[in-house]
């Protein structure tokens, strides 16, 4: 049983990693006035996610970050999600994805 609650809680954790990107390219597009500027930036958003989180939050992180600093980058990460989906007006959808985040934080805490 604890087995299923840990997959659960990791895909849950790992659907709110991507859509961390998502969210990124989806701000990106909607936020800047039609051009290269748009796509552009709808390409390095995301790829700067994905280098600061392969740096030091993915599970074969360069540079693993532990306790309290893994603690700041995961809220940094998470919660720039939901700053970005509240800058896009959903701000329904950035209460819920912060309410999964803390969620599935909590699974990890307990399950841990």
């Amino acid at each position: 049983m604890i087995q299923m609650l840990r997959m659960a809680d990791d895909t849950l954790a790992f659907l709110l990693e991507l859509a961390v990107y998502a969210t990124a390219v989806r701000f990106a597009l909607t936020r800047w006035p039609a051009g290269p500027l748009r796509w552009a930036s709808a390409l390095a958003l995301p790829v700067g996610y994905a280098v600061v989180w392969a740096l030091f939050g993915a599970p074969g992180a360069v540079l693993p970050l532990h306790g309290v600093v893994r603690a700041v980058l995961d809220l940094l990460w998470f919660g720039s999600a939901a700053v970005l989906l509240r800058a896009t007006r959903l701000p329904r959808t950035a209460v819920a994805f912060a309410v999964l985040y803390l969620l599935t934080t909590a699974g990890h805490l307990a399950l841990s």
